[in-house]
């Protein structure tokens, strides 16, 4: 699926979340007004309620009146008790309170949209066997060499900050290069994870599934063509996986890969990209122009880990 009909998808399961507790707190409603005193006991709180309002327009005073509805009120209760129901039962339960299950606020994506969007591209990503680790779970003591601890450590801090920060943070794009098992990928998912959980859209991804999209896009002309961009274009972080494993396709890679680091630098996003390659052999596979727009000093901030890798010391 392209991320249009993932979309799709994820607002119509939170369109029927929406639905089934509208349709639980309706059953339960009427479950209660087979109780005849029930139902008697709401008309009366319906038109004292409408008394209480009448007179306190007319600057009347309300106290008693409060009292008694305040008395139906708790009848109700006790009969609701008495049926295996509470008060809260008789509305619905969304399993979101800020939006009510509609997926968004004020015309923008809720957490729980964005949550669920991200998990649905994580699964078509590929990359769904990849646990995002926290920044709790996060421990050098596994690396054996010291020099390696503190550049680890101070990664970590980085990315904290970051993640605190964003988007008010300068940098936008990160690279984390190093040889394999020196814990880019892990410290790459706990900062996907701490900003997935600050409620952003995160999608992380490896470069060779990234390249399929690349390709998906360059060879479809239907109506689905722009949404396999928009999977890497509109998260608010993009974390692309050992970058420099994926091949490089003729009229695709580069120049697919070029328009969305261009585009995500347009719209202040974070992209987060980890590496095997050093940095001449960055250039000397991505060319002059990727290359410089992915050390941008203004906004791009470059680092390295040394050391063994740490599966080999477990």
């Amino acid at each position: 699926m392209d991320r249009n009909q993932i979309l799709l998808k994820c607002q119509q399961e939170i369109a029927y979340s929406r639905i089934n507790a509208q349709n639980q707190a309706i059953k339960n409603m009427m479950t209660a007004r087979k109780n005849s005193k029930f139902a008697e006991l709401e008309l009366k709180e319906h038109e004292l309620s409408f008394e209480i309002g009448k007179a306190r327009a007319f600057g009347e005073n309300i106290k008693e009146k409060q009292t008694k509805l305040q008395e139906i009120k708790n009848s109700k209760n006790a009969i609701l008790l008495s049926l295996g129901l509470e008060s809260s039962d008789l509305v619905p339960n969304y399993a979101c309170k800020k939006c009510n299950d509609t997926g968004y606020i004020n015309g923008q994506m809720c957490r729980c949209l964005k949550e669920k969007l991200s998990h649905e591209i994580l699964n078509e990503s590929g990359m769904a066997q990849l646990e995002l680790q926290p920044f709790s779970a996060f421990s050098t003591d596994i690396a054996k060499d010291e020099n390696h601890k503190s550049q680890l450590n101070k990664i970590k801090d980085i990315f904290e900050e970051i993640a605190n920060k964003y988007p008010n943070t300068k940098y936008k794009t990160l690279i984390l290069s190093g040889k394999t098992g020196v814990g880019k990928t892990f410290l790459a998912s706990c900062l996907a994870k701490e900003m997935l959980d600050k409620g952003n859209l995160v999608t992380f991804i490896s470069a060779f599934a990234m390249n399929n999209l690349f390709l998906s896009y360059h060879t479809s002309f239907g109506p689905e063509k722009a949404g396999y961009l928009d999977t890497l274009i509109d998260p608010d972080v993009l974390v692309i996986d050992d970058l420099g494993t994926e091949p490089i396709l003729k009229n695709v890679t580069l120049e697919y890969f070029y328009l969305i680091l261009s585009e995500r630098s347009r719209l202040g996003k974070l992209t987060v990209i980890t590496t095997n390659l050093a940095f001449d052999g960055i250039i000397d596979r991505y060319h002059e122009r990727i290359f410089s727009r992915l050390v941008n000093k203004r906004e791009s901030l470059l680092l390295h880990i040394d050391g063994q890798d740490l599966r080999l010391n477990k």
